[in-house]
């Protein structure tokens, strides 16, 4: 017991709130799945089940728009990315530090949504179909369009980052320039950088990555409605 006590002291401040983030929307899972029990589709939802549909809706179809055949494939990875990046942007209300205040942690999401990238990229054009498209227009490009490929990464990585770092060094600043009298001034800046901030990135994010998979997407599965 020892041994886990020190290792999660030695852990940083963003893995901290990333672990406690988890666990806490492990739990509002578990409890919709309790309430769902008593759910049945022949009357209208109500209350928590009401707000679960609603957004589960709204992302099938967000996905749907973007992605196009293949929607139901990746829709979940958008429920459950949208749902991870909005709680952790905010988290920083709750005495957290925002885990995508690391670099380690936007990188990995970013890194998540490249592979996403390149397995639909495979899926839909076959391995040397995929390989081919970096050779297009013309050969001689494809160092760049290699680097292209993985500039996507850094760009959603360090775009997020920067984005809540940013918010999360100014409200440090001004509690530690205003002291006590914070509490008069910081409320608005909490309301724009930690949840206007923080639910456009979070849009932000999910629609860049729709917007990359379904580039690799022939046209026709894109321009596809059900």
């Amino acid at each position: 017991m020892k041994q886990i006590i020190e290792f999660y002291q030695s852990l940083t401040p963003q893995v901290h709130a990333s672990l406690w983030i988890t666990l806490f929307l492990l739990i509002v899972i578990i409890i919709i799945r309790i309430a769902m029990r008593n759910y049945t589709a022949d009357k209208p939802p109500k209350g928590i089940i009401s707000l679960v549909e609603g957004f589960v809706a709204m992302m099938n179809d967000f996905t749907k728009n973007i992605i196009g055949k293949r929607w139901k494939a990746l829709a979940p990875y958008f429920v459950t990315i949208a749902i991870y990046l909005f709680v952790a942007n905010i988290s920083g209300l709750f005495g957290f530090t925002p885990p995508t205040t690391s670099l380690t942690v936007t990188l990995s999401l970013a890194l998540i949504t490249f592979t996403l990238v390149q397995i639909f990229g495979i899926k839909s054009q076959g391995i040397w179909g995929h390989l081919k498209g970096f050779t297009e227009p013309i050969p001689l490009l494809l160092p760049i369009n290699i680097l292209s490929e993985f500039a996507s990464v850094l760009s959603l990585s360090f775009r997020l980052f920067g984005n809540i770092l940013s918010g999360a060094i100014l409200s440090t600043l001004l509690y530690s320039f205003l002291g006590g009298f914070a509490v008069l001034i910081t409320p608005p800046i909490h309301l724009i950088f930690d949840i206007i901030f923080g639910l456009l990135q979070t849009l932000v994010f999910c629609m860049l990555s729709a917007v990359y998979i379904a580039n690799k997407l022939p046209e026709e599965e894109v321009e596809y409605f059900d």
